[in-house]
């Protein structure tokens, strides 16, 4: 009976589970959570676990130690199991990374894919720079408030855009197809947001297209949290390690090796993902997974000749110092360009195409916090049970690309709903009681009486009134007015957008809602009986 290669079988069953990881996401990414409103916590948990996101929230959120706790605990986990078993995050629990390694075997026509030759030593060190000045900029520019570059590199805010917006629509286009024909399903509702799908395809897109030319060559030279856990993994007890001597220079690591990190001569583990594909082809047990072996002469010497191991450290420092001196320039000169409201770079009141305030989602605190935390990943709009949530293209400024707000010409934000603030794995939203979301002011509506149809056209309407959950509008006689009208009592509008939404008034809407730059704890929601009028309201205005 022929014993399987244990190396071959730890491979295949990393494999396995980075395959059922990656179906976990598909399911909580694919479709909105207005059909299947049951996987948005599935979303929200598997967003929590990708260690960028979960430090984001916890270094740049200012969110309280009780909202941070589980991020705290996702980074710890993260960073102390790469330190212990070496970076497994990038090759088993990152959707990105499996998604990159099924393009690179697609390309291949399913066999197993050619990786190029690995890199020589000198350039391994010079590339160390480039990817810590990108990382850098990444994290000070979270820092600044200008997220562009995490926006277009986090691994899993490109996985999310990307997959929704191209196979998630496939998907529902699909189904509605099957529908179409006489299949029982619910009709799925897909948006064309042209700017939208252009942020989140192009990316996913050019990450695939990379990996199918040369695998994973976004993890070792763009990703930033590749490059934080591959610094971790020089250092990790266990992980992949190379015997030179026993090494016969076959080149079967190089041929399976998904970084190119690794040759019968060099292995850089700041590259390694520890996906074991090395260690099951090499056919002398040079290439082993575990703690080193000095007394055995494994790593008596360092990787790379000559003193490989003073150079690579220099190069890694090196890299480290420029980005943080990028970054810090970056964090320095962001209070400046943020000054002017209407800074092309930052926007500080953005306005839609009606000049009034885009209202930011419950939980965001204020407009300027929530747009300089948000990556734009997409997760609020997938939770959204009622699809108010869209992406912005410029709205928020060139450096704060596809923030999420609130459009209420197709929806408006449910009361009783905390979908988006459970969902946002950054700390952009915070997760509040039920409660104070309630009266959590976002915006505040306003009524043209002259454009409400009871006064335009003499029709009895009642609909913004029936449809406010906090009694801030209602319908009143008022003296001079053959038919009663909507009265607004400003101070209990909470700006949730259901009396714009609703308003059957064109071609303008009688209510309209503008969003608050700093939002505001409103009055209590009004159950007394309306009180008579005894005045009409100015023409223009009801309140």
């Amino acid at each position: 009976m022929r014993i399987p290669n244990p190396a071959r079988l730890a491979s295949r069953i990393r494999g396995g589970l980075a395959a059922l990881w990656l179906a976990a996401f598909c399911a909580g990414v694919a479709l909105p959570a207005t059909e299947l409103p049951e996987t948005a916590p599935l979303a929200a948990f598997l967003a929590r676990t990708q260690p960028f996101h979960a430090l984001e929230k916890i270094l740049l959120a200012r969110a309280v130690p009780a909202a941070a706790g589980a991020s705290i605990l996702a980074v710890l986990t993260v960073l102390v199991g790469t330190l212990v078993l070496g970076r497994f995050h990038c090759s088993l629990t990152c959707p990105l990374g499996t998604c990159q390694d099924a393009a690179a075997r697609l390309a291949s026509g399913l066999r197993s894919p050619g990786r190029g030759s690995p890199r020589p030593a000198h350039r391994r060190l010079r590339t160390a720079i480039p990817r810590w000045t990108v990382f850098g900029l990444a994290i000070a520019g979270l820092a600044a408030g200008i997220p562009a570059a995490a926006a277009l590199l986090e691994p899993y805010t490109i996985f999310a855009r990307g997959f929704q917006r191209s196979f998630g629509d496939l998907v529902a286009l699909g189904l509605n197809g099957l529908a179409a024909l006489g299949a029982r399903i619910p009709i799925l509702t897909v948006r064309w947001e042209p700017f939208a799908f252009a942020l989140a395809v192009l990316p996913f897109g050019a990450v695939l297209s990379a990996a199918a030319f040369r695998s994973r060559l976004f993890c070792g030279e763009l990703c930033p949290a590749g490059t934080l856990l591959g610094t971790l993994n020089r250092v990790a007890l266990l992980r992949v390690r190379l015997d030179r001597k026993a090494c016969i220079d076959c080149g079967a690591c190089a041929r399976v090796c998904r970084t190119r990190c690794v040759d019968g001569r060099t292995l850089d583990a700041s590259r390694c993902v520890q996906c074991l594909d090395c260690v099951a082809a090499c056919p002398t047990g040079a290439l082993r997974y575990g703690p080193p072996r000095r007394a055995a002469g494994v790593d008596a010497s360092p990787e790379f000749a000559p003193d490989p191991g003073r150079r690579s450290f220099l190069a890694e420092a090196g890299g480290a110092a420029l980005g943080a001196a990028a970054g810090t320039a970056l964090a320095l000169a962001a209070p400046g360009l943020a000054g002017t409201a209407g800074s092309p770079l930052v926007r500080i009141e953005p306005r839609g195409a009606s000049g009034r305030l885009l209202a930011a989602p419950p939980g965001a605190l204020s407009v300027d916090r929530f747009a300089g935390l948000c990556t734009a990943c997409g997760t609020c709009i997938r939770a959204c049970p009622s699809g108010v949530l869209k992406h912005s293209t410029v709205e928020f400024g060139l450096g704060r690309p596809g923030v999420p707000y609130l459009d209420y010409g197709r929806a408006f934000c449910q009361y009783e709903c905390a979908a988006c603030p459970a969902a946002c794995p950054s700390g952009a939203l915070l997760d509040r009681d039920p409660d104070l979301k309630k009266r959590e002011a976002i915006g505040k509506s306003a009524l043209v009486l002259a454009d409400c149809i009871v006064v335009s056209k003499g029709t009895r309407c009642g609909a913004c009134a029936e449809h406010c959950p906090t009694g801030a509008v209602r319908i009143e006689r008022v003296e001079g007015r053959p038919l009663p009208v909507p009265v607004l009592h400003a101070p209990t509008c909470i700006g949730c957008g259901a009396c714009e939404t609703v308003c059957p008034s064109t071609p303008r809407k009688a209510m309209t809602v503008s969003g608050l730059a700093v939002h505001e704890i409103a009055d209590p929601p009004r159950k007394e009986p309306p009180v008579p009028v005894e005045h009409p309201p100015e023409e223009g205005f009801a309140f």
